[in-house]
């Protein structure tokens, strides 16, 4: 029998519905099968899947599996970044936000079939955008609502899922105004006054797959989708548009795509300064967003 091949497989318990200890075993026998030997690893408290990818874990891993939402494999992509490690990702949709995952193929809650993809398929190498000393895998997000993720209490979001975020963002509808932005692309300036912008490495984020159409975490670019300040009452028609992916060619749709963008809030008084990455806390306004090219190698059904 020839040696076995290494996996890590880090886990947050308490992502989504918590269920995932449930398909612990079930996941751990797939990749045995396969000819993995598999060192799991528990999350505990905030930090520790940091600190143990950064510190404590072992370099001669053939992969890293992540268990958990968007907001866990932005850490999990953030510490291997920072320690430079090489090995490529699998990714396991068991959070209550599964943007990325769901872009790879993988459908949320199906981790035994996340797993069998990872063991038969070979990895591709994709782009990760950064800001400042951050990373993000999938999106980078400014202005109303973009904050929703960072105030949901936990106890609400574990049991109203998805609906915990509109349910905030609706409480956010007091302070809904027109909020002007400068924006600069390689190739132009531009300034506006927005509602919110999204800078996208695949093609959906917020439970929206068809966000951006052309979208791929593989061509070095990033697509920026904002929505302009309009009328209230032309929301509903916008978002309609978006919901089914008809929305590039609306006049109150800012779309762009390139590799570099500079976000400037030119309102001194705005409440939300800070940026959003995959939902965690980012920078604050101003930051630039910029490609690292084939920065990892991650596992999926890629077309």
């Amino acid at each position: 029998m020839g040696k076995l091949k290494k996996c890590k497989l880090i886990y947050n318990p308490y992502s989504g519905d918590k269920s995932f200890k449930y398909k612990l075993d079930n996941c751990m026998g797939i990749f045995q099968e396969a000819g993995y030997e598999v060192h799991p690893y528990r999350s505990i408290r905030e930090g520790d899947i940091t600190r143990h990818i950064t510190e404590e874990m072992d370099e001669d891993y053939d992969v890293l599996v992540a268990s958990g939402g968007d907001g866990t494999i932005n850490i999990v992509v953030n510490a291997m970044m920072h320690r430079g490690l090489k090995m490529p990702l699998g990714i396991l949709p068991s959070g209550t936000a599964n943007d990325f995952a769901t872009y790879l193929g993988f459908k949320a809650g199906d981790v035994e079939e996340s797993c069998r993809t990872i063991v038969s398929t070979d990895p591709v190498s994709i782009d990760l955008g950064q800001v400042g000393d951050s990373y993000f895998i999938n999106v980078c997000a400014g202005g109303l609502f973009s904050n929703v993720s960072q105030i949901v209490d936990k106890d609400m979001k574990n049991a109203l899922g998805s609906l915990a975020y509109y349910i905030k963002g609706v409480e956010q509808l007091p302070d809904f105004h027109q909020v002007p932005f400068r924006i600069t692309t390689s190739k132009e300036v531009i300034e506006d006054k927005l509602y919110l912008y999204m800078i996208m490495n695949s093609t959906g984020t917020g439970g929206f797959s068809k966000l951006s159409p052309e979208g791929s975490a593989t061509d070095g670019q990033f697509e920026l989708l904002a929505v302009r300040g309009c009328s209230i009452l032309e929301l509903p028609k916008i978002f309609l548009k978006i919901f089914t992916g008809e929305h590039l060619t609306e006049k109150n749709v800012l779309y762009r795509k390139d590799s570099y963008f500079k976000i400037e809030c030119l309102e001194e008084d705005f409440k939300i300064k800070e940026s959003t990455l995959d939902g965690e806390v980012g920078p604050c306004m101003p930051f630039e967003v910029k490609v690292v090219p084939h920065a990892i190698s991650v596992f999926g059904k890629f077309k």
